[in-house]
Order: C-alpha cells, then sequence, then structure tokens
C-alpha cells in the first residue's frame, strides 16, 4: 500500500486565490470612499472648531472677532491694529495649498462683501455660507446667527 500526501491541487489554490481578488476587488473602494468621507468630515470639523473658538473669544473679550480670509488661511482678528495698520490676529487657521474655504454673506447688503464673518461680544454673528473644496470632495454648510453653529446643505466625496 503507498502512502498518500496530503497537499492542494492547483485548481484549489487558484479558486482561493480568485475569491480572494474577488473580496480585494470589492473592499477597497468602500474602504477608499470612507477615508474620503472621514477626510471631508475631518475639514468641516476643522472649521467649525475655528468658528467656535472665534465666538468664544468674542464673548470672552467683549469684543467682535473677525475671521478673515486671506491668502495664508483664514485669520481669527481683534478689532486692534498693529502699528502697520494690520488687524490684530489671535489666531490662524492654516488651509493647504489644496484646500479652498470660501465664504458667502446671504445677509450682506453689498453686492460684493469683503470675505470676512464677525462674531459679536453677546455671542451672535452674521448668517453665512461656506464652501470647502478639496482632495477628498466638497460640502457645503450654513452657520445660524445665533449659535454660529452649522448645517450642512450639501456634501459629496470624490
Amino acid at each position: 500500500m503507498t502512502a498518500r500526501r496530503a497537499a492542494f491541487t492547483l485548481l484549489e489554490i487558484c479558486l482561493v486565490l480568485m475569491i480572494a481578488a474577488i473580496i480585494i476587488l470589492i473592499a477597497v473602494p468602500s474602504i477608499s470612499g470612507m477615508l474620503a468621507d472621514q477626510r471631508l468630515h475631518d475639514s468641516y470639523s476643522r472649521f467649525e472648531q475655528f468658528a467656535g473658538e472665534a465666538r468664544l473669544e468674542s464673548l470672552r473679550e467683549q469684543k467682535p472677532i473677525t475671521l478673515t480670509w486671506d491668502k495664508q488661511g483664514i485669520a481669527m482678528c481683534k478689532p486692534e491694529r498693529d502699528k502697520h495698520g494690520d488687524p490684530v490676529v489671535v489666531q490662524r487657521m492654516d488651509v493647504p495649498e489644496n484646500e479652498i474655504f470660501d465664504l458667502t454673506r446671504p445677509a450682506a447688503l453689498m453686492p460684493k462683501p469683503t470675505a470676512e464673518w464677525t462674531f459679536w461680544p453677546n455671542g451672535t454673528c452674521e448668517p453665512v455660507v461656506v464652501s470647502y473644496k478639496g482632495p477628498a470632495g466638497h460640502w457645503q454648510a450654513s452657520f445660524d446667527a445665533l449659535t454660529g453653529r452649522g448645517t450642512f446643505s450639501s456634501s459629496e466625496t470624490l
């Protein structure tokens, strides 16, 4: 009687590899989408936290605090001016080159208002719409005048 060796056939190995490849093909786009959603959520959370800090600063200082959009990102400014006549920057939110935060002021009376959002000492602010475009996708959020908190208008991952 001859002893048989226990082993897998080439067909069984190929079948297992094919099933593993199908599972990977299904899972990779799903995981990529989840990661893009997370990056998009992180960009919103980062901006909302910065706006919340501006609101708290205006309450703490009992002075208006303005978020100003410039080439370096978004600056949190006091109403005072420095010796060069520039606003005093309290804090800055750096924005990478591949990300864009855009501000729309629907309640502004000017046809093309400046890219500034002011928080008043009583805790209120002007209602604004902030749009974001970045490598993960884009979102748009409306920020309430009473609370300064945002509500998603739209969001889409790439």
